[in-house]
């Protein structure tokens, strides 16, 4: 049950995080720099194609934390895995667990989860399947949100020191999912995305659950705790990378609950050269 409910609530992240750079059509014609939201969000959905295409590739270090919690927030369990990423189109690799050296078997079941995780989530297709376009993260999950949010432009700030345009999106309840869990707990939902006024890419994004979601008046369960924050880091043009990422969820199933912490750091970027993907 704790696995099904992780892999939900991860995938509500990154369906909304899919969303966020897509956006939806009949935006309000509310203008900055003399472009409409629909025409900021639809010049954002060009600038992700592009992304990782850049002239400069680079290398660097994903270290991600998971905590998992007691009841009242205290850590019960702690765990970290720390990967050498590419800002290209190949698979990261474990490189430490809990802070020693990944063992030959651990590097082999990532590299499988890891297999298994794109083929899910990014549509990549099996060794030896018939070659075809990958759909991305973007592609597969943007018609569950397209209709759920309404974007409006609330100003601009700085992030990371750049100009960034900051456009809140806020959930149409009178548009209903057919999923009636996922629909309750979208209905909740506060959204805030900040796109780099200048590129055009994502710069942060910040969602959080405005009010505990129950199941069955409470006796099922309850979702209390959903807060997801990411910032990119531009490293070049079309370069940007996730720099730092922070989940927190806090589930209740019956009596038990649930409660865990994510937290990614990305540093020590280098240049290197570009590669073909191994998978």
């Amino acid at each position: 049950m704790r696995s099904k409910i992780k892999l939900s609530v991860t995938a509500l992240g990154q369906a909304l995080f899919a969303y966020a750079l897509l956006g939806q059509s009949g935006i309000a014609a509310e203008k900055t720099d003399g472009l409409t939201v629909e025409q900021i969000i639809e010049r954002t959905r060009e600038a992700s194609k592009r992304t990782g295409l850049g002239d400069e590739v680079f290398k660097f270090y994903r270290k991600a934390s998971f905590d998992e919690l007691d009841a009242k927030g205290n850590v019960v369990e702690k765990n970290s895995k720390t990967y050498l990423a590419y800002t290209d189109d190949r698979d990261q690799k474990l490189r430490k667990v809990n802070g020693r050296p990944a063992s030959k078997r651990e590097r082999y079941r990532e590299y499988k989860k890891h297999q298994e995780r794109q083929r899910r989530y990014l549509n990549k297709r099996k060794e030896g399947d018939p070659k075809k376009q990958n759909e991305n993260l973007v592609t597969r999950n943007v018609d569950l949100f397209e209709e759920k949010f309404t974007p409006k432009l609330v100003g601009i700030e700085k992030v990371n020191g750049r100009d960034a345009f900051v456009i809140d999106l806020k959930p149409n309840p009178k548009h209903k999912h057919e999923s009636r869990t996922v629909n309750r707990i979208m209905d909740h939902l506060e959204t805030r995305v900040w796109i780099d006024r200048e590129e055009f890419q994502i710069s942060q994004l910040s969602t959080k659950l405005l009010k505990p979601v129950n199941f069955l008046g409470g006796l099922a369960g309850a979702i209390k705790t959903i807060n997801i924050g990411v910032t990119q880091k531009r490293l070049a043009k079309d370069t940007w990378v996730d720099e730092k990422v922070n989940v927190h969820f806090d589930v209740r199933v019956a009596w038990k609950t649930y409660q865990f912490r994510m937290e990614s750091l990305s540093t020590d970027f280098e240049r290197t050269e570009r590669e073909e993907p191994e998978s």
